[in-house]
């Protein structure tokens, strides 16, 4: 069963004496995710496509983290881009020796 858009969502708990994440998500991405991480051990599916499902997560599997976004100005930008070029041809240099 397809959820509505106004009804995906994707909830975590943490249970402190199992030290573990119970996970529930019916959003795509988050679904998509988190299979990579592991397999649910509860889904519902539409056809072969998973809708909803359910995972038992570790607590070392879940990691909340900061998005750091830096700002280079244009002349770091520069200085990168000739950092990278010299490594690159300095490592096409050695792979043909």
């Amino acid at each position: 069963m397809q959820h509505p858009n106004e009804e995906k969502e994707t909830t975590c708990v943490f249970d402190y004496m199992t030290d573990e994440w119970n996970v529930y998500s019916c959003v795509p991405r988050h679904i998509n995710r988190l299979m990579k991480i592991a397999s649910p051990y509860w889904t519902e599916k539409d056809g072969e496509r998973i809708t909803a499902a359910k995972w038992k997560l570790k607590a070392s599997q879940v990691n909340f983290s900061v998005i750091r976004q830096s700002n280079m100005s244009y002349e770091q930008r520069e200085a990168a881009k000739e950092r990278l070029a010299d490594a690159r041809l300095k490592r096409l240099s050695e792979s043909t020796i």
